[in-house]
């Protein structure tokens, strides 16, 4: 009969600008089957007290075995938020879900079940099973969807102009998600041998993705979250995985659900995002790629493909400016350049990039 570990976790939510959305996330965390012991919140909002105050009197009060932390962040940062929360834990597992996330009753439960049976911690982080529907839920934060109906000619048209679209999406899905994750750091990537228990829903992932990804938090003490990524910071959870994933395994959870809703607020420009899509990617690389050398061989290739996405993207989604595709086009005429900058130099001057590019102030033809 396998040993059983007494394991503690806690939820640690970077948020900004997400005062409608983040109070739902708190209702279906703090209603777990299995209780959390603390939740951590670090706001990069200006108004971040009033939230702070809202979530406190309204959600806090009404659990008060739950040890809350609601915190101003010092540094707008998604990285700096995530790091500074992990900083304030003290619970044996990291629960680091985006604050747009709404976690269904027994997920939490789900994932902690693999944790206390994994005595010999080989299992550093485990993933949630994406949901296609929120989970239900009687609460005053939770608003009703409008489902209105157009019935006239341009509603039809519409109607199937969507259901196209949807196939259409559908049938490059695979093409897309090839590149979207950052390319793997070691080749191959290291394997740790490991046999998932019985009775364990659960399969090997190569990385987990920031809408519903958990970690001991004993591997923060030799790893954080890359902080020269700055604000909107592309593929941050990537990058800490395939790092923590040179330690010990890296699970998905198929039956710890939960849902993410993708809230568009705070976000940046089609353009920006674009931009630091690829130049995160390169940026990370060049400081954690075991043999960059190597890598640069294979990345024009690369970020022609990228670009072929996006571009398919914009099409699809009627965008015939093409901001997604214009930036994958900066990010070609500039990436060499990028390159050539040590790894001093990048920790200097790639925060200062970042700030410009997200105030607007880069141009397409801007040589850096």
């Amino acid at each position: 009969m396998s040993q059983i570990e007494k394991l503690d976790y806690g939820l640690v939510i970077a948020t900004y600008k997400r005062e409608t959305i983040l109070p739902r996330c708190l209702h279906h965390a703090v209603q777990q089957t299995l209780a959390p012991k603390e939740i951590i919140i670090v706001d990069a909002s200006p108004y971040w007290e009033t939230t702070r105050t809202k979530i406190m009197q309204k959600l806090a009060a009404k659990y008060p075995t739950i040890n809350w932390k609601y915190v101003q962040a010092k540094q707008v940062s998604s990285t700096h938020q995530r790091n500074q929360g992990i900083d304030l834990a003290t619970v044996d597992i990291l629960f680091l879900i985006d604050d747009d996330s709404f976690m269904y009753p027994d997920c939490a439960e789900e994932i902690m079940r693999i944790y206390t049976r994994d005595v010999d911690k080989k299992v550093l982080g485990i993933m949630s099973f994406l949901a296609p529907i929120p989970p239900s839920f009687n609460s005053e934060a939770e608003k009703p969807i409008d489902n209105k109906i157009d019935k006239t000619l341009v509603g039809w048209l519409r109607e199937k102009w969507q259901l196209l679209r949807f196939k259409l999406i559908k049938m490059i899905n695979p093409l897309v998600r090839d590149s979207t994750l950052l390319p793997p750091y070691d080749r191959p990537p290291i394997r740790h041998e490991f046999k998932i228990p019985d009775g364990i829903q659960a399969h090997r992932v190569p990385d987990l993705l920031g809408w519903g990804m958990t970690f001991r938090r004993q591997v923060f003490e030799q790893i954080q979250f890359e902080e020269l990524l700055e604000r909107y910071a592309i593929s941050e959870d990537t990058d800490v995985s395939y790092r923590v994933a040179r330690q010990g395994v890296l699970l998905r959870a198929l039956n710890a659900r939960i849902y993410h809703m993708k809230a568009g607020s705070g976000r940046l420009s089609r353009f920006a995002v674009a931009v630091l899509s690829a130049f995160n990617m390169l940026v990370l690389h060049r400081f954690h790629n075991t043999d960059f050398d190597e890598f640069k061989k294979h990345l024009r290739p690369l970020l022609l493909k990228r670009m072929l996405q996006l571009t398919l993207k914009d099409l699809l989604a009627g965008r015939w400016s093409f901001p997604s595709t214009r930036g994958m086009f900066f990010v070609l005429l500039n990436y060499e350049r990028l390159l050539s900058k040590s790894t001093e130099e990048l920790k200097s001057w790639y925060p200062q990039f970042q700030q410009e590019l997200i105030n607007s102030s880069i141009s397409l033809f801007r040589k850096i």
